[in-house]
C-alpha cells in the first residue's frame, strides 16, 4: 500500500526531532563517558533494535539506552532508559506514554540495584493528564509543543501545520510541504529547526538534562549493613562497607556462624535520594554488590 502524504509528512517531522534527541543524548552521553545505544546495527546485540529483557524473560524494545561501560562490541550496564515520540493528536497521547511505561518501567524494575534514569522526550500534542502519568512513573519529561515545531518550520518557510478530516490539509496541501522541505539544501535546515528548539526550550532541555546528571552522578550518602540476628552497622561509604564484611577481624560480630547467621541485609543511600535496599545469602555475595558501586 502506498504511503499517505499526510504519514509522509508526518515522519519527515519526526525524522529531525528524532535527530533533536540523539544530540541532548550524545551530549550527556559524551559529558559523563558513557556508551549511547540507539536504533542500528551494533557488533554487541543481535539486529538493529535496542532490546533489552525484564526478569521474567520479556523482550522490550527501547529507544535509548545509556550504559556504563559500553562499547560498540560490549554491553554495558544501564544507567539510563530513555523513550521518544511524536504526536500530532492527543487522541493517542495515553496510549502512547502507557506504551512508554510498559516499555521502561520492567527493564528499570529488573536493573532496579542500579538504580538507572528513566526519561521521556517527547513532541507534539500530548495531554496534560498523559504528561502528569508518566511523571508520577518517577519519568523525567522534555516537552515540545506542537508551536514549537511550526514554529521552527517558520523560519524556513515552511507552514508545518496539518488537520484531518473535512476541511482538514489536502493531498495537494501535504505535496507542498514535502516539496518545499525536499528543496531545503541538508543539513543547514536540521540544523536550523534543531537550534531553534534549542532556543525556545533552554531552560527545558537543562531541567531534563539537571535531573540526568543528578542521576549519573550519584554519590553514596551512607552504606547500613546488618548480619540477620547481628547489629546494625553503619558506614560513611562504599569502601568502607566493603573493608567491613572482608576484615574478619573488624568486628567479632562478623565472624559469624553459617548455622546461626543466614544473611545479610544491605541499604546504600544516594545523594539524589534514591536508596537501594537488598539481602544476599552470604557474605560475598553482599561484597559482590557493593563493588558494582565502587
Amino acid at each position: 500500500m502506498a504511503q499517505s502524504l499526510a504519514h509522509r509528512w508526518g515522519q519527515i517531522i519526526g525524522d529531525v526531532f528524532e535527530l533533536f534527541v540523539e544530540r541532548v543524548l550524545a551530549d550527556a552521553a559524551a559529558k559523563h563517558g558513557l556508551y549511547l545505544d540507539k536504533k542500528g546495527r551494533r557488533p554487541a546485540r543481535p539486529g538493529k533494535k535496542v532490546t533489552w529483557h525484564d526478569g521474567y524473560g520479556n523482550k522490550h524494545d527501547l529507544d535509548y539506552v545509556l550504559e556504563r561501560g559500553g562499547s560498540a562490541s560490549t554491553l554495558g550496564t544501564p544507567a539510563a532508559f530513555i523513550e521518544s515520540a511524536w504526536r500530532r493528536y492527543t487522541k493517542h497521547s495515553k496510549n502512547k506514554v502507557q506504551e512508554i511505561e510498559a516499555a521502561v518501567s520492567p527493564v528499570a524494575d529488573t536493573f532496579s540495584r542500579h538504580q538507572p534514569f528513566r526519561g521521556a522526550v517527547l513532541a507534539g500534542e500530548f495531554t496534560h493528564s498523559a504528561l502528569q502519568q508518566l511523571e508520577s512513573k518517577g519519568f523525567a519529561l522534555l516537552h515540545l509543543p506542537y508551536a514549537s515545531i511550526l514554529t521552527a518550520f517558520d523560519l524556513l518557510g515552511i507552514d508545518a501545520a496539518s488537520e484531518d478530516g473535512a476541511g482538514g490539509t489536502t493531498e495537494r496541501q501535504f505535496r507542498e510541504k514535502i516539496n518545499a522541505w525536499q528543496k531545503q539544501r541538508q543539513p543547514q535546515a536540521s540544523e536550523t529547526l534543531l537550534a531553534e528548539w534549542n532556543r525556545i526550550h533552554a531552560s527545558d532541555i537543562a531541567r531534563f538534562i539537571r535531573r540526568l546528571d543528578e542521576s549519573l552522578t550519584r554519590r553514596v550518602l551512607s552504606v547500613r549493613l546488618a548480619v540477620l540476628r547481628g547489629h546494625a552497622v553503619e558506614c560513611a561509604d562504599i569502601p568502607s562497607a566493603i573493608e567491613y564484611l572482608v576484615n574478619e577481624a573488624a568486628s567479632a560480630t562478623l565472624r559469624e556462624d553459617a548455622l546461626e547467621r543466614t544473611a545479610f541485609e544491605l541499604q546504600v543511600r544516594f545523594s539524589n535520594q534514591a536508596r537501594i535496599e537488598a539481602t544476599f545469602p552470604n557474605r560475598a555475595e553482599a561484597i559482590a554488590f557493593l563493588r558494582t558501586f565502587a
